[in-house]
């Protein structure tokens, strides 16, 4: 029976967060999404403006029906999961995160640079680790978990959002 190390399981989920944040690292061998430059998170939500990413796609105005309010959830839950394995104290809510629903140009800038900061620092804390307790390990998983699910909602987001 193989083995696998603790540091290649956490490579492994370096590797698919870059994809799902940044997008693919080489366009030509991805995992999960498009072979497209920039066609991770970051890269779909650089391509919104304010004026788009707040509007509501089933027009109710409600807690994650904008790619904004999307954009701040993945931010917080990124903060509080870079405060937890930094040993930090954290605070909010899951369902503060979604309190956000529409930005002007200079929120929506912030709010882009924000999460990507908060990727950037998750990306580096896991690549600097050779181990991590258990319950990080799950973490890091669920969080390749939901940035997928979120890039898929923020995409079909911004393509009625662009068509309409």
């Amino acid at each position: 029976m193989t083995t696998v190390s603790a540091s290649a399981v956490i490579g492994a989920v370096v590797t698919l967060l870059t994809e799902a944040y940044a997008g693919p690292p080489n366009p030509s061998s991805t995992w999960f999404i498009d072979n497209e430059p920039d066609c991770g998170i970051l890269g779909v939500l650089s391509t919104e403006t304010a004026a788009q990413a707040s509007t509501s796609v089933d027009g109710s105005g409600g807690l994650g029906s904008t790619i904004a309010a999307n954009a701040e959830h993945l931010r917080l839950s990124l903060g509080q999961f870079n405060a937890a394995i930094l040993g930090e104290s954290y605070g909010g809510s899951w369902k503060e995160s979604w309190h956000l629903t529409g930005a002007d140009e200079a929120q929506w800038e912030g709010l882009r640079s924000a999460l990507r900061d908060e990727f950037e620092t998750l990306r580096q804390v896991l690549s600097q680790q050779e181990e991590l307790p258990e319950e990080y390990i799950v973490g890091t998983l669920a969080v390749v978990a939901h940035a997928a699910f979120h890039l898929g909602i923020i995409r079909q987001m911004a393509a009625r959002v662009s068509s309409g």
